[in-house]
């Protein structure tokens, strides 16, 4: 199929359009800020599900490593050192070598900045529609990096506190002219089929898991044959479209878990798992325990 028709067949389908972080909560509703700082290496599956959003992502690994694959790349973060990941790229993070690790990760919407137009169109779009600026790698040497990182390191000491929300949009207001400034001179680029496919495919996924998806309904989304499709998960995150289903219907079943009572039956139908005790055996290939488990453990943090 060409290239032509494989953009249509995403169009007709609407992936490319939306948010795929559907079940991630804001840590303030209606606010689109989430910080979260972890050690990848204790999450299941030993860091997050491959995805895409609207909003924009920060990844500082603060102690230890953080591997990342975003785009298709593998980044390797080095302690202090970080990652921005620009609008609708798809990434992952996981632990890297070392056993003690922190990692912040901070995702915020830009409409924080862009609610007025002429904030929008001049300083938001030019840097989140420039398909040349997927993701930067955030070093102390580069001067206007370390200042990047320097704010984004300072957040977790003060975002729980009441007025939280005003110095977000205050650090991210900062942020986001360092980025503007520093991110001109870089060239559009013309986009890359493969890239939109993948996205589209991602989508697709990540809107109809909880329903049955076979490989050829994957394949349709992006307008490209069963092979192709295989072929552009396998090279660009070594995982096949199958294994990206199961991987992220487990993913968002743990957040489940984590997030409601609902019983395990429950969420493994809700996630697109017809048999529960099937469910119950990939979720503890998976995370290492029992979804039953996993729960009370991470019940503490939820409270």
């Amino acid at each position: 199929m060409n290239e032509n028709r494989a953009i249509e067949a995403m169009e007709k389908k609407n992936y490319l359009g939306r948010d795929c972080e559907t079940n991630t909560p804001y840590d303030i509703e209606g606010y689109p800020v989430s910080v979260r700082l972890t050690d990848l290496a204790r999450c299941p599956g030993a860091g997050t599900t491959l995805h895409w959003h609207d909003d924009v992502e920060f990844v500082i690994a603060l102690k230890g490593s953080t591997v990342t694959n975003v785009d298709g790349q593998k980044v390797r973060l080095k302690e202090g050192e970080g990652l921005f990941i620009n609008s609708k790229v798809p990434h992952l993070c996981g632990a890297g070598d070392t056993k003690d690790s922190r990692t912040l990760i901070v995702q915020i919407g830009p409409s924080c900045l862009g609610s007025l137009p002429v904030i929008k169109e001049k300083y938001i779009d030019p840097v989140t529609g420039n398909p040349a600026l997927p993701w930067i790698h955030l070093k102390s040497q580069v001067l206007w990096q370390k200042e990047i990182l320097y704010q984004l390191q300072g957040i977790p000491a003060w975002y729980k506190t009441p007025a939280a929300p005003l110095r977000v949009l205050s650090v991210f207001a900062q942020i986001w002219a360092v980025l503007f400034e520093n991110t001109g001179n870089v060239r559009a680029l013309p986009e890359d089929p493969d890239r939109i496919i993948m996205q589209s495919m991602i989508g697709c996924i990540q809107h109809g898991y909880r329903n049955r998806l076979t490989l050829q309904d994957i394949a349709d989304a992006g307008g490209v044959s069963i092979s192709k499709c295989c072929a552009l998960f396998q090279s660009e995150y070594q995982i096949t479209p199958i294994g990206y289903l199961l991987e992220y219907r487990l993913s968002e079943s743990a957040a489940l878990l984590r997030r409601t009572k609902e019983s395990v039956t429950e969420i493994a139908l809700s996630c697109g798992f017809s048999d529960s005790n099937y469910y119950a055996r990939r979720f503890r290939a998976w995370a290492g325990m029992t979804p039953t488990q996993y729960r009370k453990q991470e019940l503490p943090k939820s409270a």
